[in-house]
């Protein structure tokens, strides 16, 4: 079945930490980031995993960018101080350090660069609104 590493740390084994037969998941020991494998696939960040959460808004979308400001007011509204603060961390160090295609963490139709351009425009209104209240 292979051994995969953690994609972030980059030498911490992961470990399985259950399997269908459609998806396999893992847990890094280390930073305690989540994965999902899918057959065919790169592993990818597991669903509610932070660069997962403003995905899932706009998995259907062919240009998500203009869904930015939206969500990210929906965010700010519903998500704690810490949480935001995690959310977007997590999303500017993917962005700055890519480790995966994020479009295959939920199928999204738009592509890589443009889910990129989103997530980028996302944490800077998720700021934005932030500095204002």
């Amino acid at each position: 079945m292979g051994e995969h590493y953690c994609p972030r740390c980059k030498t911490v084994l992961l470990a399985e930490t259950d399997h269908d037969r459609k998806i396999r998941f893992f847990l890094c020991s280390n930073c305690s980031r989540r994965y999902a494998l899918e057959p065919g696939k790169a592993l990818t960040s597991r669903w509610l995993e932070a660069v997962t959460l403003p995905l899932h808004e706009v998995y259907p979308y062919e240009a998500p960018i203009e869904q930015a400001a939206r969500i990210a007011q929906k965010f700010v509204s519903q998500f704690s101080t810490e949480e935001l603060d995690w959310i977007v961390e997590e999303i500017r160090l993917e962005l700055d350090d890519p480790t995966q295609q994020v479009r295959d963490a939920l199928d999204c139709k738009a592509s890589e660069v443009a889910l990129r351009h989103y997530l980028f425009s996302f944490c800077e209104h998720v700021e934005r609104l932030r500095s204002m209240s």
